[in-house]
């Protein structure tokens, strides 16, 4: 295990002006669903990993049932001309000290590889209607991601961001380089598709390239299908009691 967070290179990559979009670990996962498409539906290639002891301390068991402390991984897709450096986060770091040990040797990387632009997609109960809402620090950027179909975010409080996320736009935004974060609205705290999907067509048209959605629309049937099953055998569908609510929604805090 690394004593300090490193970033290691496959080759050499051309990152050049990329945008790096994040899929953070939120309720509903939309985020890292969202990312994990892209990498699929336009073969990403992987061009690096980060290591870190501050990522939590458990082994993961592959398929051939070999043990690995967690780590993160970066993808570039390269189509219409942009370059997407991709990575999904399914978890947050561990403490304060440890995500902005995080957030800083990513941002130096990403800013020595001239990144420019840095999207986060998340998800989360925001106003129950199903909406993507955004929220930027520029209002030329803000009114760009408004045409694409976002819409403006109620309140700063309902950002379902954790700390390392958290820093990483802070970064950004001292050296007004461009930042936005896109949250697609879900009730669910299970891995919900249709958020996913409405985050991809926010940022398909926000950056001018089509995606192919056959397989995503494949899943959320199945999906479907599974949750109409789990209706009719009584295990879904049940009103949740009022003394059962939560006064505030839990959100990731890293």
């Amino acid at each position: 295990m690394p004593l300090e967070t490193k970033i290691q290179l496959l080759d050499s990559p051309d990152l050049e002006g990329a945008v790096f979009i994040e899929g953070s670990p939120t309720a509903g996962a939309a985020g890292i669903l969202a990312v994990n498409y892209l990498r699929e539906v336009f073969n990403a290639v992987l061009v690096g990993e980060i290591l870190s002891p501050h990522f939590p301390q458990i082994s993961i068991i592959d398929e051939q049932g070999i043990a690995s402390r967690p780590k993160l991984e970066l993808y570039l897709v390269k189509v219409k001309g942009l370059k997407l450096l991709l990575l999904s986060r399914a978890f947050p770091v561990e403490g304060n000290e440890g995500s902005y040990e995080v957030a800083s040797k990513l941002y130096e990387f990403l800013r020595q590889n001239n990144i420019s632009e840095y999207m986060v997609l998340a998800s989360g109960r925001i106003s129950g209607d199903g909406s993507v809402f955004v929220s930027t620090t520029n209002l030329d950027h803000s009114k760009a991601l408004l045409e694409a179909g976002a819409r403006q975010s109620p309140s700063l409080e309902t950002l379902p961001v954790d700390r390392t996320t958290g820093f990483l736009m802070l970064f950004f935004a001292r050296d007004k380089r461009k930042v936005s974060m896109l949250f697609s609205d879900t009730s669910s705290y299970m891995p919900d598709h249709v958020a996913a999907k409405k985050l991809l067509e926010v940022v398909s048209r926000y950056l001018d390239f089509e995606i192919d959605f056959t397989a995503l629309e494949t899943e959320i049937e199945r999906q479907n299908r599974m949750m109409q099953e789990l209706e009719q055998l009584g295990y879904a569908g049940r009103p949740i009691a009022g003394d059962e609510r939560p006064a505030r929604e839990p959100f990731y805090i890293g």
